[in-house]
């Protein structure tokens, strides 16, 4: 912190005469001049007067004024004191009404104010002349009089520092200067005093650049007018004050240095000799300091603290300056410090501040400044040698000084963030989280102290971030470690001429990129971590202190970009980084100690990629290093331990693949005592416990394989329960250990246990599938947990749980779910920019709030702001129970060895159907032989259409068939709502069944339909990506197909039936009014307009289904593609039917297929009721059939609660009429394609 010797700001006393009363009648009365009466004779004569004497104003004027020269000649202050008492007589006894005397004896208690600094004497010098002042401008006459009263009141008002005092009260004093001076009353030598006045309050902290300009101005203007040497002096140091605030917001670069030029100037002009040189010099000592610091040339520093010994040299021990010269000579001392070598300086410097705060008045300023200068110097001396009681003294010094600066001002903000970085390195070396949080609470209000323009704002940003992320590692809460990096880059796009703090923003912020990289695997994060980690290595030197940790945080950056692509060159940089920074901070043994860890990981990590043994022996040797380094209490010797128990075991897996039982044994038990030490070390901190239990687990695992015989299962399942448990984590490593937990519970067939586990896991889905991530990445996680989502609805169906149904909802179609929140959210609030949290809106709007983050860091930070309307909790399963749906609904889970089905009709109990011959792996190879022939170019007709075949007969065996068997009788066609899961979802369920191949079994099945079993005998089909809507979305009510958008295009001109299908649309819409979108008049702008009004959309036009990007699949218009993040985007809230006859609308995503990511899910999402759309490319020629029946039906029906299973009931009377069809039954790609689908059940 720095502390300035104050300029003190000038009062007009001596530079007039003061107007009193008229004294000659009473002098005529004295003796003659030969025997002139002393003052005290004549006091005794004027207190002989009775107080009704006419003369008694005007002799005790005189003797006030008498004793106050008396004072100003011989220094008694009991003489000012009597004075002063005598003025306040007259002045009451007047009323107050006599503005020369309120004056003159307002002037008399600022020289007792200056001698005794007493607040209350201030106070009443302001409120004399602020009642003199009115009165001299209600009479008006006495013009030199109210310039007097003015220039005095403005100093009051301004007594102190100007950064002491609120902003209303500087701008009056300012204008009250300003307008003395502008009524050419005064003299040259009060004009001069007003001018350094000006120059001095203008340039407070937090000045505008205006403001600084003109104190500029002024204090030029005071040193040309300069009368004597002093008054030169000073203003050469209010010159260099105005051009040090100028400095902070101007990028002229040599302002610093002319300003230090007019310290030199002015301390050459006062003398070496005088009183106050030595106080003025402690200034010069903090601005070389500062040159030292932004030029990075130490000669400036070194000659700050030589000046400051040499200043404390001539200074006498009792000197009110002598604090302000040992603490400024402290922080420049300490500013040489460079290495660990270094540690005598520190101790130096400690001295000088504990001096300083020990012989500073108590409760005093200085006093106060030198204890928060000794908070920061105790914090670099423990960390180049850690000893607690550093820290203590740091934060008792600092909680002395927040008592004492208690007034929301800048001295209270640098004790706060004082206070508060003491604290953030206790909480570092004690891991307690109440240090933490009490740091976070003095940062924050330290932050909300320290105005924008302020050159210490991006460090009380920084320190917010820094304290933000870590609580971010302690209790994983995202919303923290994103507002740590919007600070970070508020900090970075600030102005700030230290290079070493912009290296340190910049490491610090790639570290808190790397975190946010692990937790959600965004690539942007890591490549920006890693380039900002070259940066601030780059800008470092090797003898600085912070370069081994630059070094080591740009090796693991490294290190997790070799994670990401596993290219052996990243790693090897990384260990000979980690390497370096060992070696750099070897006197700084717990810095070394990470590094040491570090390499051991790295080491490690090496091992198993090459299988290299002694890189592994090398890896455990370094990680034994680092626990020994950390004291015993350190809260990091955790994670140390926990990692040396991973190495173990993996040395343990290389010994057994080597055939080394024995050693292999030696080192799993190892690894298991090791884990349990760890567990031991960290305490109640989740954080911590987190790697302990899971490498304890992993161990108990490893050490049961090695030995058969001996259970470790309870031991390794109570591990695992309590990793899995723990909440300070984040959601995606509470997902991971929930489904290690799951699966140990099965392994010992605890299943109540593993049911408890999977429903934890299963109500992390959308918090790792986070709505604040981008839609990709979204997509991914959700990739990344489908095996074990599809798991646990297994095994919820397995023992018949109506929960089944509620956790497939919830793991399926997550992003069409949250793209509805955003939407309503966006309604519920006025403002589509909520909308964009969707991920399908492309042209977001830049957050002008936060132009410095990347466009998904400012969606990150708006699902934050909305937090609580963006939740999604797992459905109540109660809710399945009686949905009065018109036939049974029917889940279709994927397992590992065996599928389920669970059937739900009607009040009954779930029906489980186990599907012994549809595992998971049958399942994914249906689905690859199916997608391998559609997408094959040089596939032949036939063998396409075999292909499609083959799929049909085997899921009606292994699938469909056993489960018509539980559910229907033979004379019975109801209406199934299947629901499927994972691979079900890609494969055409709906039409499953024995067809005829060739024309002539076309024959065969009409003479014997038993030899020719089907779905489309049986059962009238439609799928639910969900079964129940799970958001609060408002639903358009039913309405006619009244409104239809017909939208019908073909650039490529391959669509044989499109006119065709055309009149169909007419004739069959009588009375409909249809918006036709025909060739050129089908652009994705006219489709995107017309679609909010419709209620039928029907489009024929060619589909694009693009296996590497579900989100840029899309129908093909006249001038483009409008693609599936289009109409997902798109608003359809009056649809009730869309009929979508391209190739492809309804085919899955491969890897995702739980999220219905397809032409029709983003019709759903649009607002369309019902879809009818295709699985599969579909022939052309057989839409025009197909529609002439599907729309006879349809308008037959009313669009009510039965528009669904009327909707069914058409598409499957059209597909019957082409499937029983000899023209089209033996092509597949005729009917098979076309299937309903319903957004949900009501």
């Amino acid at each position: 912190m720095k502390k300035l010797k104050q300029v003190h700001f000038s009062s007009l006393r001596n530079n007039y005469v003061k107007k009193g009363a008229d004294y000659t009648n009473y002098m005529d009365e004295m003796p003659s001049k030969d025997e002139e009466p002393s003052l005290d004779e004549i006091i005794r004569a004027v207190d002989s007067l009775p107080n009704d004497d006419p003369d008694w104003i005007d002799l005790q004027w005189y003797v006030a004024d008498a004793l106050h020269q008396r004072f100003l000649d011989k220094g008694d202050p009991n003489d000012l004191n009597e004075a002063i008492r005598r003025g306040m007589s007259v002045a009451e006894r007047q009323g107050r009404s006599s503005a020369a005397h309120l004056h003159d004896v307002a002037l008399m208690i600022w020289d007792r104010f200056t001698e005794k600094n007493n607040p209350e004497d201030l106070t009443l010098f302001v409120e004399l002349l602020e009642t003199a002042l009115e009165r001299a401008e209600k009479d008006g006459t006495d013009l030199e009089l109210i310039a007097k009263c003015q220039a005095n009141l403005a100093t009051g008002l301004m007594t102190g520092t100007a950064a002491d005092v609120p902003e209303p009260v500087r701008q009056r004093a300012i204008s009250l200067w300003e307008s003395a001076l502008a009524s050419g009353q005064l003299n040259e030598d009060a004009k001069r005093g007003i001018e350094a006045n000006l120059a001095l309050s203008l340039s407070h902290a937090g000045a505008l650049q205006e403001e600084l300009q003109r104190a500029v101005t002024w204090g030029s203007r005071a040193l040309t007018e300069a009368a004597t040497s002093e008054d030169a002096a000073i203003a050469h140091f209010n010159l260099a004050a105005a051009l040090e605030g100028l400095h902070d917001i101007t990028p002229d670069e040599g302002l610093l240095e002319e300003a230090i030029e007019h310290m030199r100037y002015g301390l050459g002009l006062l003398g070496i000799d005088h009183c106050d040189h030595p106080g003025y010099t402690a200034n010069l000592v903090a601005l070389l300091r500062r040159l030292s610091r932004e030029s990075g040339n130490p000669d400036h520093v070194k000659e700050a603290a030589c000046l400051g010994c040499k200043a404390l040299e001539r200074i006498p021990d009792d000197d009110s300056d002598r604090p302000l010269i040992l603490t400024n000579t402290a922080s420049a001392i300490l500013e040489t410090v460079k290495s660990d070598s270094d540690l005598d300086l520190i101790d130096e410097a400690l001295s000088m501040y504990r001096e300083a705060i020990n012989i500073a008045p108590e409760g005093s300023q200085d006093q106060g400044v030198a204890m928060v200068n000794l908070v920061s110097a105790c914090r670099d001396a423990n960390e180049l040698n850690p000893d607690p009681a550093l820290l203590d003294e740091a934060l008792t010094q600092g909680n002395k000084a927040l008592e004492l600066f208690s007034d929301p001002d800048l001295y209270r903000a640098a004790a706060l963030t004082a206070v508060g970085n003491a604290q953030r390195d206790r909480y570092r070396e004690t891991g307690s989280l109440n240090d933490l949080d009490e740091a976070l609470k003095h940062t924050k209000e330290a932050l909300a102290l320290t105005p924008k323009q302020h050159p210490e704002r991006a460090a009380c940003l920084t320190n917010l971030a820094v304290l933000l992320s870590d609580d971010f590692e302690e209790r994983a809460d995202r919303s923290q470690l994103d507002h740590a990096i919007e600070l970070y880059r508020q900090a970075l796009s600030l102005p700030e001429p230290v290079a070493s703090r912009v290296s340190e923003r910049r490491n610090d912020l790639a570290l808190a990129l790397r975190d946010r990289y692990r937790d959600t695997e965004n690539s942007q994060d890591l490549d920006e971590a890693i380039d900002l980690a070259q940066q601030a290595k780059a800008a470092s030197t090797i003898d600085e202190l912070t370069y081994a940790g630059y070094v080591n945080n740009l090796a693991n950056a490294l290190s997790e970009w070799h994670k990401h692509d596993h290219k052996p060159a990243d790693l090897t940089k990384a260990i000979r980084s980690f390497n370096e920074a060992l070696v750099v901070s070897k006197n700084r043994p717990t810095e070394a100690s990470g590094y040491e860890t570090n390499i051991g990981i790295a080491l490690a990590a090496r091992a198993q990629d090459t299988g290299s043994m002694d890189d592994m022996d090398q890896a455990l040797l370094h990680m034994g290093r680092s626990i020994d380094l950390l004291p015993t209490s350190h809260p990091d010797r955790a994670y140390r331990i926990s990692n040396l128990s991973d190495a173990y075991r993996q040395r343990s897996l290389m010994f057994q693949e080597g055939e080394h039982h024995n050693l292999a044994l030696e080192d799993a038990k190892s690894a298991v005592t090791t884990a349990q030490e760890a567990v031991a070390a960290a305490g109640s901190s989740d954080a911590r416990l987190l790697p302990a239990l899971s490498n304890l687990a992993q161990s108990l695992r490893w050490l049961e394989h090695l030995v058969p015989g001996v259970s470790q299962s309870q031991k390794t399942l109570e591990a695992q329960r309590q990793a899995a448990l723990l909440e300070g984590i984040t959601p995606a490593e509470k997902f991971g250990q929930s489904a290690r937990w799951a699966r140990d519970a099965e392994a010992i067939g605890d299943y109540e246990e593993a049911f408890k586990a999977f429903k934890r896991a299963v109500s992390l889905t959308t918090q790792v599938a986070w709505i604040g991530l981008p839609l990709r990445e979204r997509r991914k996680l959700l990739t990344d947990m489908q095996e074990v989502l599809e798991h646990a609805v297994a095994h919820a169906a397995n023992q018949q749980r109506l929960e089944a149904f509620a956790w497939a909802d919830h793991v399926r179609s997550v992003l069409w779910r949250q793209g509805l929140q955003a939407r309503s959210l966006a309604e519920k609030r006025g403002d589509e920019q909520w909308a964009s949290l969707s991920g399908f809106i492309s042209n977001v709007e830049t957050d002008r709030r936060r132009s410095n983050m990347r466009p998904d860091e400012q969606l990150r930070l708006r699902a934050h702001e909305g937090e609580a309307e963006l939740g999604q909790t797992v459905p109540d399963p109660y809710a399945y129970q009686g949905l009065g749906a018109d036939g049974p609904i029917v889940l279709l889970a994927p397992g590992e060895e065996k599928s389920l089905a669970l059937v739900l009709k009607g009040d009954a109990e779930p029906l489980l159907i186990h599907l012994p011959k549809a595992s998971k792996g049958q399942l994914r190879e249906q689905v690859e032989k199916l997608q391998a022939k559609i997408t094959d170019n040089e596939c032949t007709y036939g063998s396409e259409s075999d292909a499609i075949f083959d799929c049909l007969g085997w899921l009606w065996e292994n699938v469909t068939a056993p489960i018509l068997e539980r559910i229907t009788t033979a004379e019975e066609r109801p209406h199934v709502w299947w629901s499927p899961l994972g691979e079900f979802a890609l494969l055409p369920v709906h039409a499953a069944g024995i067809h005829p191949r060739r024309k002539p079994q076309i024959n065969q099945r009409k003479n014997d339909p038993s030899k020719w079993p089907n779905m489309h005998e049986r059962v009238i089909s439609s799928y639910l990506p969900t079964i129940l809507l799970v958001d609060s979305h408002p639903e358009a009510e039913n309405g006619p197909l009244d409104t239809v958008l017909h939208v019908s295009v073909d650039p490529s001109e391959q669509l044989i039936s499109l006119e065709d299908e055309r009149q169909v649309i007419d004739n069959a819409l009588p009375q409909a009014h249809i918006n036709h979108l025909f060739d050129d008049n089908a652009t994705i702008s006219a489709f995107r307009a017309a679609l909010p009004e419709c209620t039928l959309l029907h489009v024929s036009a060619h589909g694009w289904l693009d296996r590497n990007d579900s989100f840029e699949a899309g129908i093909d218009l006249f001038d483009g593609r409008f693609t599936l993040r289009d109409l997902a985007a798109s608003r359809a809230d009056k649809g009730q039917l869309a009929v979508l006859l391209t190739c492809d609308s309804a085919s899955g995503d491969f890897t995702t297929p739980n999220e219905a990511l397809h032409v029709a899910g983003a019709a759903q999402q649009a607002g369309f009721k019902e879809v009818v759309a295709a699985t599969l490319p579909v022939r052309d020629d057989s839409v025009v059939p197909f529609v002439t029946t599907l729309y006879a039906d349809i308008t037959a029906e009313p669009v009510d609660k039965t528009f669904a299973p009327a909707v069914a009931q058409a598409m499957t009377d059209a597909v019957d009429k082409l499937r029983m069809d000899s023209r089209y039954a033996v092509d597949p790609l005729s009917w098979v394609p076309y299937a309903h689908f319903s957004s949900h059940l009501r």
